[in-house]
């Protein structure tokens, strides 16, 4: 398609009310005096590094590519568009692909700066519109330049990018895309800086694209209070022509990246700051455990609570007021078909509405809630997929909308569970998170756990059914027909195939074909279809597969698998033995295990389990022996994890009747973690976090055998 005939309303400037929020009532929540103390920038790191150095080596270091798709909260129904917008920080030219357009529409591909400011009325954000096309096909490529010259100077940076249909902002959004959090750090060329302890991170040695100011300036607003209330000078831009509303360009946002203070107190070599990235998990720690987003009173850690291993389960539900959000279905009339609370409260099930809003209360499947410890070693995509997700997130790599990533999955769930009526129209039923708002969560949720899966070839445990165990995990049963190995999906007990190119794959488990489901008992329920929204004709959509989780954690976050089917890690096992699983695979890919290799591998579990528990215990100790200064705030909560942490260990030991001699340390140390709780003497506590650390490497010990 000629440029002439695309561009029909090109370089459009627009001023709108953030993405439909012009009702929202704006939210209070700032950032913790200190920091929340839950996340750890350690864990972080490796990810972004992983980031940095495949775009380095890319070939196209300078381009910033968005990937596109639906978004729930943007879009009322399913749309099938894909695709991908890619724009060259260093020569300005932009490349956008899309996919699933309808033949003669017309569509605009806008740039949106976001507003941050939550204040009522509401601060508009700025679109610009790229470029106004007439679709041909269900396909098209457009390219071209970003008038920079137009941007820069107005401060404006790309948050977003958003198809609607039409040449006027505020349609429906066909397809979106954001800039995620690794992208803000990379071409901004940002350092990162542990304010807690003033020490770098990571230091940035290389300079940012000459464009690198279109990109958010993450290191300015971690640094920035939430600000309530319009923003002094905002750019109020004008529409072909006609000036809306007067603006001073002196008092503009900066259109040059901020210069932050670094553990020298100079700028990072060659970089454009630094981020304080343990302020920013902090924020995102704040507003992950406390923010309602304006809703129904739930917050993520709602489903999400740090002291359940960041998941929930009956038993933990039993323990909750009548009065909690997550009951909002019990309580509140115009909720009432939110959840299915009889299986919520029986089976930790919750009601997802993954396959569009339109028909809420028929259209939807039941899931547990997945726990969100080591996502920054869980999301690698599978290619396989078609669309392929962004990240494999959920129980089947599009449990969020729009592209399928960590960052988007906040706006799916805040759409799905915070909303206070069904119709879930942004600004009134809930508000969706600012772009700052969804890096913060983003940061903060790859912050936990672990940093790096376990090598299994390099841990030799103490307790001989456990050894035995990892052996079977990792070879299989070796009974003949029955060459399929655990390992091979879970390598190294994670959620990574490294048979598959080290991908989060997704498989047909059949877990769906079990028809002895003991919920369907209390509440009959739709079947769930997976991956995907393909009409099965059957009430199911999808292809029937769902994503591997890790099994790291899986001794102490059950139920197990998508639909909560199994409560115990002996049922998990034996489901991989069973017809259902083994009856449509190859013989290559089938399981057999004896009651007794299947307690072994139970025992093997349990044991990297609390390998787990110790070494996540030991690291928020070892954080708070490196604060500057007595944060009591911090402190207290870093405390409170390795409890919990320690606590899980003892109980997953204690629950096999293995690793006896570890059990007793464990206690021993969390004893002296339940002292240094109580303790008013920081140097008391400190004595007693050193003692308590030593007690955890005595249980190590006791597990693992020294290499």
């Amino acid at each position: 398609m000629k440029p002439s005939q695309r561009n029909l309303a090109a370089g459009t400037l627009i001023l709108i009310y953030a993405l439909s929020f012009a009702n929202a009532t704006g939210s209070q929540a700032q950032e913790p005096t200190g920091n929340y103390g839950v996340g750890i920038p350690d864990v972080f790191l490796p990810k972004y590094l992983a980031y940095r150095t495949q775009q380095l080596n890319s070939g196209t270091p300078d381009v910033l590519s968005i990937r596109l798709g639906y978004v729930k909260g943007l879009s009322r129904s399913f749309t099938a568009m894909v695709g991908e917008a890619k724009v060259n920080l260093q020569s300005g030219a932009f490349n956008i692909s899309l996919n699933g357009l309808t033949q003669l529409q017309t569509y605009t591909v806008w740039l949106v700066d976001r507003s941050e400011s939550e204040a009522i009325p509401p601060v508009p954000d700025t679109a610009f519109g790229l470029v106004t096309f007439l679709a041909a096909g269900p396909s098209t490529v457009l390219t071209g330049l970003v008038p920079v010259s137009k941007l820069l100077p107005i401060g404006f940076t790309i948050d977003r990018v958003v198809v609607s249909t039409g040449p006027l902002f505020g349609t429906e959004a066909l397809g979106a895309g954001s800039v995620n959090v690794f992208q803000k750090v990379f071409f901004r060329r940002l350092s990162l800086l542990n304010d807690s302890t003033g020490a770098f991170v990571f230091e940035e040695t290389t300079s940012p694209p000459s464009l690198s100011a279109l990109v958010p300036d993450l290191a300015s607003e971690t640094d920035a209070l939430a600000r309530v209330g319009p923003i002094p000078g905002r750019p109020v831009l004008a529409l072909a022509g006609l000036r809306l509303a007067t603006f001073s360009p002196t008092l503009a946002r900066t259109a040059s990246p901020r210069l932050v203070r670094t553990a020298s107190g100079a700028q990072g070599g060659g970089s454009g700051g630094s981020v304080k990235l343990d302020k920013l998990i902090s924020q995102g720690a704040k507003l992950f455990f406390e923010e309602t987003f304006k809703g129904n009173g739930r917050t993520c850690g709602t489903c999400h609570p740090a002291s359940n291993n960041l998941t929930i389960d009956p038993p933990f539900i039993a323990t909750l007021p009548g009065t909690d959000p997550l009951f909002v279905a019990e309580f509140n009339p115009a909720l009432a078909q939110l959840e299915q609370p009889a299986l919520m409260r029986q089976f930790g099930l919750i009601l997802e509405n993954l396959d569009g809003l339109s028909d809420p209360t028929t259209k939807f499947v039941m899931r547990g809630v997945p726990h969100t410890l080591g996502l920054q070693v869980s999301l690698t995509s599978d290619t396989s997929q078609v669309p392929t997700p962004a990240e494999m997130t959920g129980w089947s790599g599009d449990g969020a909308p729009g592209t399928g990533s960590l960052r988007e999955f906040a706006i799916g769930a805040v759409t799905q569970h915070f909303t206070k009526t069904l119709a879930r129209v942004p600004g009134t039923d809930f508000k969706l998170p600012t772009e700052h708002q969804l890096d913060a969560m983003e940061a903060f949720q790859l912050s936990l756990g672990r940093s790096a899966d376990f090598t299994l070839a390099d841990i030799t445990f103490t307790d001989a059914d456990a050894n035995t165990g990892k052996g079977l995990f990792i070879n299989g049963g070796g009974q003949p027909g029955f060459a399929g190995t655990c390992n091979f999906c879970h390598t190294n007990a994670g959620a990574l195939s490294a048979g598959l190119g080290n991908q989060n794959r997704n498989f047909n488990t059949n877990i769906e074909d079990v028809d002895d489901h003991p919920a369907r008992d209390v509440q009959d329920f739709p079947l769930d279809g997976g991956f995907g929204q393909t009409d099965n004709g059957d009430g199911t959509f999808g292809n029937r597969f769902f994503n591997t989780p890790p099994v790291v954690e899986a001794a102490d976050t059950a139920p197990f698998f998508h639909n909560n089917l199994v409560s115990t890690l002996e049922a998990a096992v034996d489901f991989y033995s069973s017809a259902e699983f083994n009856d449509p695979r190859a013989p290559a890919a089938r399981f057999f295990f004896s009651p007794t290799q299947r307690d072994q591998i139970v025992a093997f579990l349990r044991g990297v389990n609390t390998l787990q528990n110790i070494d996540v215990a030991r690291r928020e100790l070892q954080e708070i022996l490196a604060i500057n200064g007595n944060p009591q705030g911090e402190q207290a909560t870093r405390l409170q994890t390795a409890f919990d942490e320690t606590q899980d260990a003892i109980d997953v030991l204690t629950a096999g009747g293995i690793f006896t001699p570890a059990v007793l340390h464990l206690t021993d140390a969390r004893n002296l973690i339940t002292q240094a709780k109580l303790s008013n003497n920081p140097s008391q506590r400190r004595l007693l976090i050193q003692q308590a650390i030593a007690k955890l490497d005595q249980a190590r010990d006791e597990v693992e055998v020294a290499s």
